[in-house]
């Protein structure tokens, strides 16, 4: 969330580009998103302050960013590469590291198919959790700030 800022200001300067006319309403409407988002980005890192160092499971690399952000530790990735569906072998190396690692819950995007992050679930005790990754990835991912708030109240469920 971070980066939005400078995509919110990126917006605004081209669309002022292409309506001169309406430069002033998309430059307000960029500082009052700004000026939101600064204070929602407060928020969530002072709510994730209780998931650092906590360690997961992640579907695929692309919670990396996610994870970064938020300090969680992400112990192996159930693809053994992106976009290549684990197999048995490697979902059985991936159950031993969660083991070993203490790993407290799998990690999926709401559009990646829940097979193997249930079955890595059910035989390591940890929860299978979805996260919405994208606004109306969920019912309350209804815009930005309904995707990040969703995100980690759901994270915050599954690692108390």
């Amino acid at each position: 969330p971070r980066r939005l800022a400078a995509v919110a200001k990126a917006l605004s300067h081209r669309l002022t580009q292409l309506d001169p006319a309406g430069g002033e309403a998309y430059a307000q409407r960029e500082r009052e998103f700004g000026t939101r988002l600064a204070a929602a980005i407060n928020r969530w890192e002072h709510e994730a302050t209780k998931l650092r160092g906590r360690k997961v499971l992640a579907h695929h690399r692309n919670l990396s960013y996610l994870a970064h952000w938020l300090g969680l530790v992400i112990v192996a990735e159930l693809e053994p590469k992106p976009g290549i569906e684990p197999s048995a072998a490697h979902l059985a190396t991936v159950l031993e590291k969660a083991r070993g690692e203490g790993a407290r819950a799998v990690l999926r995007a709401a559009y990646e198919a829940p097979r193997a992050s249930h079955w890595i679930s059910e035989r390591a005790g940890i929860k299978a959790l979805e996260l919405p990754y994208t606004v109306g990835g969920s019912a309350r991912a209804t815009d930005l700030f309904g995707l990040f708030d969703d995100t980690l109240a759901r994270l915050h469920e599954a690692l108390p």
